[in-house]
This record gives C-alpha cells, structure tokens and sequence, in this order.
C-alpha cells in the first residue's frame, strides 16, 4: 500500500495539510475501495466525529471594486444560502468581503470559486440591502459600489475591542491649572473615552495625559453600555410644535418633509422633538446628515446638551478605530442616533425610524467623484425603502424640493419668525460704483465705518468672500502676461506674501514659489490681482491694528477640531472679525455677531452653470442670516456693481419665494430641472484628439427619442485638468432615461486611453 501511494499519488504525501504517516495511510485505504482498511499498530483507534454537512449553491455576490456585473460563487456554508449574507471571496488572487445579492438556481460559469459566509457578522437588514441595489441602478455605477462605499478597506471591520476609558482617580492634580480643573469638572463619577474628554472639556489631549502621568485619572476597561438619554422639557412656539407634532404623526410611514425656516427659526429644536420620540423607544435609529463637517462640532454640542450623550459620528477625518466603533454600533442598532456626512447613507442600518437632512440645499451633498450620487435624493430614496419619514431642513430648500412642495409630492412645514424673538437683520446693498474702496482695497468707505461702530459696541463682525489666497490672479503689470497653471487651462492662486509666498492651482495642486520677475519678460513689475481672504486680512489689520481679527478657510481649518476651536472662540468673545469663505456662511450661531459684510455679492452671476444664480442666492441668504440671531439686532452690508438688477432687490429685501418664482419661470421652457431630467456623460483622456472623436462618435451614436434631447459634445469650463482633456455631452428628457443611456454607451465603442463617466441629475456645469 505505501510502494502504491508514492509511486501513483506523491502529490497528496507531500501535502503540507497531511504531516502525519498515519492520516497519509488512512486516506489512502479511504480511497482504494478494493484494499482493506487498515490500522498501523502504533496508531490509535479514532471514533468517527460528525461534522456539519457543507450546503453548496450558486449565490451572486456584489463585490467592493468597480466591476461592471455581480459575480457568481459557490455558496460553501452549513445552511442553504440566503441573501444579505456577508462572505469572503476571491476575486483574482485577492480576498475581500462581498455580499450576497441573488440566490440563482444556477450559473453558467464553469468553474466557480467559493463563498464562505461570515459567521460572526449579522446579516443585512433587507431595507439597507434593497436601498443599496437600487441606489447604484439609478446612478448607472457599479453594482458594489455602495458596498465599497460602507466597508473598510474592502473587509467587514473587525469587531472593537472593549475600550479603554478613563476615570476619576484618587489623587488630586498638582498644580492644578484652569485646563486641568475643566477637565476634572467634566468627568464626574463617569467614564471616558480620551477624544470625548478632550473635545467636551476644550483641551488638548495632552493635557490629560498630564493627568494620567499623576494618576488623578486613571485608565479602566469597561464594557460598552448603551447610554441612557436625558429627556428635558423644551419649550417650542405654535409653528414649532405643529411642525414637530406632524413628524412624529409620520413614523412607520414613508412620507417627505420640508422643515422650512428663516435663519435662526429653530428648525433645530423641531426635528430634536422628533428625535426624542424615536430614543424613548427600546430600538430605532436616526440618520442625522450634514453637508460639511465642519458643522459638527456645534451641532454635536447641542445634541449632547439635549439628550445628555454624543450620537455616533461619521465622517471623512474620524479614525479607523472609530470608524470600526461606529460600522458596528450601526449594524448591530447600538447606535441610536447617527450624525454624519451623505457618506453615512451607506451604513448598514438595522431599524432607521427617520432621516434628516440638515441643509438640504447645499451642494455638498453631491459626491461628485467615482460613485456619483446626490445624498439629498439617496436620503428620500432610503427612507422610501425603510418606509420611514425624511426631512429636508433649510431656510433656503433647493428648487426641486420648493417644486415638491408646490406640487404636493413633499409636505411644507413652515415655521414663523426667529427663535427666541430674534429678528432678522436688515440688508443694505453698497453701490461700489460710488462708494469705491481704495486702489487695491475691497472694503468700501461704508463697510469700513460699520466695522469700526461694531468696534465701539463690542459686537462681532463677519466679512464673507468665498476665495481662499491673496489673490486669484498673478499679473504682469509691463506686459500683461498672467502667471498660469503648466497642467490646466487656469490661473495660479498668490498664496502667502512675495518673499515668502507661492502659486498654487486649486484644481490640481501644482505649486510654485512665488517669482521674483516675469517669466515672460523678465520685468519685476508683478502684482497680486484680485481679492482673497488673506489679501482682505492684510486690509483689515492695517485698518483697525487693535481688533482680534481670524481667518476661516480651507487653509486654516482642516479638520472639525479646527472649526471647534474657532467655535469656541467666537462664543467667548475672543474674536471681534471673521473672514470666512462659504464653511462658516451655515449652520452656526454666533449670538454676539450682529455685522455681516459681503464683499463680492456679484460673485457667481457671470456664471454660465444652470444653478449658479440659485447658489449665489442660497449662499448669501444664509450669509446674511449669521447677523443678528442673540438678543441684538443685525444689519448686513452687501457691496456690489449691481444694485438695480432684481436679483440684488431680492436679497435687499430676504423676498426669497419671489425669486424662487423667477427661476422656475426662467427654467421651465427649457426643460430644465425642476421641470426635466438631465444625465451627463463625460468623456476624458490625456490625448485630446482622442478625447474629441470618441465624443463625436457618441455624439453620432445617439438616437433621440420622443421627450429626449442630446446637447454636446462641448469642451468643460476648464478644459484641461492635470494634462487631462475634458468634453462633455448632457442627455435632457422629460422622464428618468437611465435606460437609454445604458443601452447607448453600451453599444458605442470607446478607444483605448478615453475614459467615459456617468453623472446622473447633475448639479454643475
């Protein structure tokens, strides 16, 4: 037997699995039916053990990587195989997680690898299952895309360990320091994890290491423990409480709201009520989205004030231990309340009661990247699937939300007046054509005397201008020659000053330091032309040496720490003038802030992009509505070119529904959105002949139907990205027409080193 087994079978002795001469015999007797089974006189005798029988089947997996289809596995578990099951696949030679989408009788592949299903990972709720299918049919991406969107790094997260918190210790700090005495005042006879303390006591973390070093706080493992919500008697006015009233007459129902409010009207404190109705319950959870994450720090503030513990963050700048925390706090509804960016819509979801999505309008929510997916749209569609109610909360709701409402698809709540008895600040537009600032100054004489009155009354002033830098233009000023960027076709950002400044492009990155002469002509002669945050800092310090004067920005606020320490500062006072661009233009409160000044309230308008007006409109509405919201009144200064045009009277006079009339009326005879469908195709590559004939050949490629229209191919706005040419073809209909456009790309051939991206519903030019 043993001269057989390694003349005919040496592959299976060598097996590294089979390192025992006894199980290599007992295989081999197992195997040859024709020999008798034999024991070797040293060998033991084995009782047979029963194992589970391995169920196999044919299951359609989605995969976390940009595949074009499901694949098909062979399902090797104890049961039979079911859907939303989480398994671990090959794909290649790489292993990820996937889940189970389909459940075929059988596949037409020959040979099918194996699918192993996790066991230790819960399935997926149906509901999250379902809404993640049809959320990439919509949008025409890949079908594992919202998948890739929720995992980390293509793998279920492993479970968290219990984790370390800390505690009050049995010694008293020595010295102890106003920051040590905040810190110990905020922990009590609770426990901690490190990042909560630091954040809700307003000190570094290094400040509790101190603590821990001398043992006044002390690290303990404790098990997770739900939290036990406060509950407060809060007490709302007549629209506030009618509003709150008909969301929570809503649970259990899929039905859309627009929570519609002036600045400062307490939309907050509404949808706050309705969540207070969802944590008095023994389960249930609440998607709470934010366009920006830099609003977080001050809503996670009134949250916890509220309701006495932090909901589960999600977001870009949380770590990777968080992040596991938090998947798995969702997927088993631990996690009640959820406040996260539109990112957040790809958790897995085990009971949602309600969404919410704080400043629906903004153009945040569009992810414009990859998995391209407008997270206002995805949240209606999620809450359609979990047959819950959603609300889209602004001052100033998108059109296609306002066109909702007029068409009774989305109920209107509308609440009365500001919160508290704040009013709403007066609007006084600047004519710049008279009243001019100096040579290469931005403040008018009129914005400047208001700044100086708030000076004298020890209220806060914010100057809003959306454009980070010095300035956005470098300019010869013997020939005319202006600094660009090597990569694409715009203008290098002055960031810094000359000595020690740069150029930077904001669409690819490319850097530069700053010239000493022009390239051109070699003349010294260069100037920074144009306004930017820190060219206005520049102005306003030499204006006023003695005011405390911050700088909000991209450059200066990376993270929601950042914008938590900004917070802070202006809540105490610490800061008299603001510049910011559009991060600090929503959401905040600032009750001392009685003076907005807008610089450049003509921004936007020359635009050629279908919603730029409404943007514009939008943004500096919610500008303007930072002034004014504590107990003094606010006024704000708006400086423009244009005072007569209607656009500039309707801001003057916050008439936002009139000039929500005006737009619908000016996009309605073209089919625009609200009113129309749109689908974007965009065709890109570094060889830009190539780039124009296979856009051409879409072009050509397109059969247009009845309500149905192809606009292009037309070269994008800035053409050139990162030595990569853009063109791009619009799809208008009057109907969804995903379809269509599958259908049409499929059967175009596109040649090698082109690529071609979908955007469906998009929301720039």
């Amino acid at each position: 037997a043993l001269g057989r087994l390694f003349v005919s079978r040496p592959f299976f002795y060598l097996n590294p699995q089979l390192t025992k001469l006894s199980r290599t015999v007992l295989w081999f007797n197992s195997a040859m039916p024709d020999r008798e089974q034999t024991t070797l006189p040293f060998q033991k005798e084995e009782q047979p053990v029963a194992k589970k029988q391995k169920v196999e089947g044919v299951v359609k997996v989605a995969v976390p990587l940009f595949l074009p289809k499901l694949l098909d596995y062979k399902w090797c578990g104890n049961t039979s195989p079911v859907e939303n099951v989480f398994v671990d696949v090959e794909v290649g030679k790489k292993k990820m997680h996937g889940l189970v989408v389909d459940v075929p009788t059988k596949s037409e592949a020959k040979k099918l690898k194996r699918a192993m299903p996790l066991l230790d990972v819960p399935p997926l709720a149906p509901a999250t299952s379902a809404f993640w299918r049809w959320a990439a049919r919509y949008v025409l991406s890949a079908p594992g895309d919202p998948l890739r969107a929720s995992l980390l790094k293509g793998q279920v997260p492993d479970k968290p360990a219990p984790a370390r918190r800390l505690i009050k210790g049995s010694i008293v700090p020595k010295p102890l320091t106003k920051a040590r005495q905040k810190v110990m005042e905020r922990v009590g006879e609770n426990s901690w994890l490190l990042a909560d303390l630091a954040r809700v006591a307003g000190v570094s973390t290094s400040v509790i290491h101190g603590l821990v070093k001398q043992k006044a706080l002390v690290w303990k493992v404790l098990p997770e423990v739900a939290p036990t919500p406060k509950f407060s008697d809060v007490t709302l006015n007549e629209s506030q409480q009618k509003a709150a009233d008909a969301l929570m007459a809503a649970f259990g129902e899929f039905q859309p709201f627009v929570l519609d409010g002036t600045m400062g009207s307490g939309k907050t404190e509404v949808y706050f009520e309705a969540i207070e109705k969802v944590l008095r319950q023994k389960e249930g959870q609440v998607l709470l989205l934010v366009p920006e994450i830099s609003l977080t720090p001050q809503l996670l503030k009134r949250f916890e004030q509220r309701f006495g513990f932090m909901p589960e963050v999600w977001h870009s700048s949380i770590g990777e231990a968080a992040r596991r925390r938090t998947w798995w706090r969702v997927h088993t509804g631990s996690g009640r309340v959820i406040l996260g960016a539109r990112s957040a819509l790809f958790l897995p979801f085990q009971s949602l009661q309600m969404l919410i999505v704080d400043e629906e309008h903004d153009a945040s929510y569009k992810q414009e990247d990859a998995f391209r997916y407008h997270g206002r749209d995805m949240a209606v569609a999620m809450a359609r699937h979990w047959q819950c109610p959603v609300v889209l909360a602004s001052a100033t709701p998108s059109l296609e939300s306002w066109h909702n409402v007029q068409t009774g698809k989305y109920t209107h709540l509308k609440l009365q007046g500001r919160y508290g008895g704040a009013v709403l600040p007066e609007v006084h537009l600047v004519d710049l054509r008279e009243d001019k600032p100096g040579t290469d100054r931005f403040l008018s004489p009129s914005l400047l005397e208001a700044l100086a009155e708030n000076q004298e009354r020890g209220e806060q002033s914010l100057l809003f201008l959306n454009r980070r830098g010095v300035a956005p233009l470098l300019i010869c000023r013997d020939c005319g020659h202006r600094h660009d960027c090597p990569r694409c076709d715009a203008s290098l950002v002055v960031h810094g000053v000359a000595f020690n400044g740069k150029l930077v492009c904001h669409h690819c990155g490319f850097t530069e330091m700053y010239p000493d002469t022009c390239s051109k002509c070699g003349s010294d002669k260069l100037h920074p032309f144009g306004p930017g945050t820190r060219k206005v800092l520049a102005e306003v310090k030499a204006a006023f040496p003695s005011a405390k004067v911050a700088v909000a920005d991209s450059d200066s606020i990376s993270n929601p720490a950042d914008m938590g320490d900004l917070v802070k500062e202006l809540e105490t006072d610490q800061i008299d003038i603001l510049i910011g661009t559009q991060m600090v233009a929503k959401g905040h409160h600032f009750p001392n802030l009685t003076l907005v000044g807008v610089l450049d309230g003509d921004m936007g308008l020359a635009s050629g992009d279908l919603r730029a007006a409404e943007r514009t409109f939008q943004l500096l509405m919610q500008v303007s509505g930072r002034a004014g919201r504590g107990k003094r009144p606010g006024r704000v200064l708006l400086q423009t070119h244009q005072p007569e045009h209607p656009f500039m009277q309707a801001l003057a006079s916050l008439e936002r529904d009139g000039f929500y009339q005006q737009e619908l009326a000016a996009r309605k005879p073209w089919g625009d959105p609200p009113f129309g469908r749109q689908v974007a195709v965009h065709v890109s590559g570094q060889d830009e002949n190539r780039v124009v004939h296979a856009a051409q050949k879409l072009a050509q490629n397109f059969t247009e139907k009845k309500g149905m229209r192809l606009l292009g191919p037309a070269p994008a706005v800035v053409k050139r990205v990162n030595d990569v040419y853009r063109y791009r073809l619009l799809v208008k209909s009057a109907t969804p027409a995903q379809t269509t456009v599958e259908e049409w790309l499929a059967n175009t051939s596109i040649p090698p080193g082109v690529r071609v991206e979908v955007d469906v519903d998009p929301m720039r030019m």
